[in-house]
């Protein structure tokens, strides 16, 4: 892999944080503190973005915000890639039909973003706004990890901290997402302790003790909460789950996207998870053939 030229990293961290946060500006002295990295080296950042119309100064507060440019540089994104305007139909028409929010989400480097949601939102999805990141750190992630190669599954579970018992679940727990087409996730992916120390990667992400902080609430919650395997499952039993996740596959078999079905704080029958995982799977293929992608062999439609 090609070694990053810092002010690259620089001006996409910039980018990347702006993205996260758009209720508000930020000086750059508070960027720097945020993104750690020192004045002069933001400041020259921030005019080279600034020249572009990437981001925007407010003289009189002195912040730096989005700057229209990157509008678009987002129409030029959906263009290349007509998936997110499927999905996000998609989950416009999935909406609709179950009176439920229902989302679309990318990978995007080590993290996952949130791009577009639909339907009534409900806290218990754990999601944000469009912008909004979290680390791509097991279990999140599982409906993208699911069709990765051994060596990116291997990182993102040795980025978990993760025991060898551990690793070896989430593992069966990948295999049961390939075969079924799609990921259900607990309310304990969003617990308090654990949405805590999201929001302090997402507000600090320099500072690498949000992980630690992270995967320490993960483990103290303990990783089998947070996650569904259906093995043993009976169809009769209820459980409370806060999304169902299914991907969106690329021309090239790359699960580029996932739609989303957030869940309610009350227990349903696994019967209706699996009803639930079945109808997003099937909108989440339609997305994949609208834009041309290719479903992998190893990914399983519901019968």
């Amino acid at each position: 892999m090609a070694r990053a030229a810092p002010a690259s990293t620089r001006a996409a961290e910039i980018v990347s944080f702006l993205t996260a946060h758009p209720a508000r500006g930020f000086t750059i002295s508070e960027l720097a503190r945020h993104l750690g990295m020192n004045i002069a080296s933001a400041h020259a950042t921030l005019a080279v973005l600034s020249d572009c119309g990437f981001v925007v100064r407010d003289p009189a507060h002195r912040t730096y915000v989005l700057g229209p440019a990157l509008a678009v540089t987002g129409f030029a994104a959906m263009e290349q890639h007509p998936a997110i305007g499927a999905a996000i139909e998609q989950a416009t028409g999935l909406a609709g039909q179950i009176g439920a929010e229902v989302g679309v989400m990318a990978a995007a480097g080590r993290d996952v973003v949130l791009l577009a949601r639909r339907g009534p939102a409900l806290p218990a999805s754990g999601a944000g706004y469009p912008g909004d990141r979290s680390p791509l750190l097991a279990p999140i992630g599982a409906v993208f990890m699911a069709w990765e190669g051994e060596e990116v599954i291997t990182g993102w579970l040795e980025r978990a901290a993760l025991s060898p018992p551990l690793a070896d679940m989430y593992r069966r727990v990948l295999a049961e997402v390939r075969q079924r087409g799609f990921s259900v996730a607990l309310p304990d992916m969003g617990a308090p302790a654990v949405a805590r120390a999201i929001g302090q990667i997402r507000a600090e992400p320099a500072d690498d003790s949000g992980e630690q902080q992270l995967t320490d609430a993960q483990t103290l919650l303990g990783h089998e909460r947070m996650i569904l395997s259906f093995d043993g499952l009976a169809e009769s039993a209820e459980v409370t789950f806060i999304a169902i996740a299914a991907p969106v596959f690329d021309p090239l078999g790359r699960a580029l996207l996932s739609l989303y079905i957030a869940g309610s704080p009350r227990p349903v029958p696994v019967r209706r998870i699996l009803e639930l995982g079945g109808q997003l799977a099937e909108a989440a293929a339609t997305a994949t053939r609208q834009a041309r992608g290719r479903t992998p062999a190893a990914a399983l439609r519901p019968s």
